[in-house]
């Protein structure tokens, strides 16, 4: 029996290791502001154009959201992931080959399409992580989940420090070490993840003793709580990802009202802003489940109190960015707020969501 449990114990680290190395790469389309404008410059297209383009790696985030979920919940934990490094790769491939010119077309359909596999990848891959932990950790959620979450968070800071010190605004290249690094890591991350690990005859009586709730599907629609938390998160989510996508635009404006245009100290800014809204989230996100867990555990404060001061902070954020801080050197202070309260709302979310409506429908939820 002790042999069993430290062989499950060993699977269970390794299962976990795994869902973060996962999760750490699947952030990428924060990414997106750091070479926006050089797409745009080099493809001749307009600011609703690269916007467009942007955008369409967060519709492949979030619309099919539901969709992978289920998927997740129902197929194995490996095919997911393995699937999703392949897209991953093949849709900045694709894009990087269009940057260079060596594919002949230009299209803004395609370039779009080229994201929106990115997207599709990183959130498939992204929820068969988070269901492998939730599935496999039943308390300290907030703890457990902040991790993959806060790594999520990181992906666009690790890149966006690369591309500064290494490749220092060599684009084509850039994309395609994306391609090849998230791609390669996915694939190798997904070799030990496992869900769920089966749990012992005495853990299986705590878990019957301590029975979760079990809402998903549509019964979510009839749920008050669902529908408000819902609602949160898509008006939360909508206001970050349209300051996260257009922080280039508002540099280079910012930039070249009192400057002459220098692309390279351009695309310092909008690196340097890059990684500040992904060290925000991160730290967002990982210090939410390990305070939301403190305050729950030793003071009964609810979760949901922590959601309430997210969007304060994005709040905030936005009104200091769109009305008072008209200076380059200032907009530090709109980015950092912004960011943290994007993390927090997603943190906090995800952990709501595992505790008031159950892990067994968690990946459609």
């Amino acid at each position: 029996m002790g042999i069993i449990n430290f062989s499950r114990k060993i699977e269970l680290v390794l299962s976990f290791i795994s869902a973060l190395l996962i999760a750490s790469q699947c952030g990428s389309q924060y990414l997106f502001s750091a070479y926006s404008t050089s797409i745009a410059e080099k493809l001749g297209f307009t600011s609703v154009q690269i916007n467009t383009i942007g955008s369409s790696a967060n519709y492949g985030v979030f619309l099919f959201t539901p969709l992978f979920g289920y998927l997740v919940d129902h197929c194995s934990s490996r095919l997911i992931p393995m699937i999703a490094s392949f897209t991953l790769f093949t849709g900045y491939f694709c894009m990087a080959m269009t940057y260079q010119g060596y594919f002949k077309s230009k299209s803004v359909i395609l370039c779009a399409l080229y994201m929106f596999l990115t997207g599709l990848a990183s959130s498939s891959a992204y929820l068969a992580s988070l269901s492998t932990i939730v599935t496999n950790f039943k308390s300290y959620r907030g703890i457990a989940l902040g991790a993959p979450v806060a790594l999520f968070g990181s992906t666009a800071f690790i890149f966006s420090q690369i591309n500064s010190l290494v490749f220092k605004g060599d684009t084509y290249h850039f994309l395609l070490f994306v391609a090849i690094s998230t791609g390669s890591i996915i694939f190798m991350g997904n070799d030990n993840e496992r869900v769920p690990l089966l749990p012992s005859e005495q853990q299986r009586k705590q878990q019957r003793r301590n029975e979760e709730p079990d809402i998903g599907g549509w019964e979510l629609f009839q749920d008050l709580e669902a529908i408000t938390i819902g609602s949160t998160k898509l008006l939360m989510a909508g206001v970050g990802l349209m300051y996260i996508n257009n922080v280039g635009t508002i540099i280079k404006t910012l930039y070249l009202s009192t400057h002459d245009d220098d692309a390279k100290e351009i695309q310092k800014f909008q690196n340097l802003h890059v990684a500040l809204i992904s060290i925000s989230s991160c730290l967002g996100r990982i210090s939410v489940g390990l305070m939301s867990d403190l305050a729950k555990y030793n003071y009964n404060v609810g979760r949901i109190w922590f959601l309430l001061a997210a969007c304060w902070y994005i709040f905030i954020g936005q009104m200091l960015v769109g009305f008072i801080i008209t200076d380059l050197s200032k907009l530090w202070i709109g980015t950092i707020l912004i960011g943290f309260g994007y993390g927090n709302t997603f943190g906090i979310i995800t952990t709501i969501t595992s505790e008031w409506f159950g892990s067994k429908r968690f990946g459609i939820n």
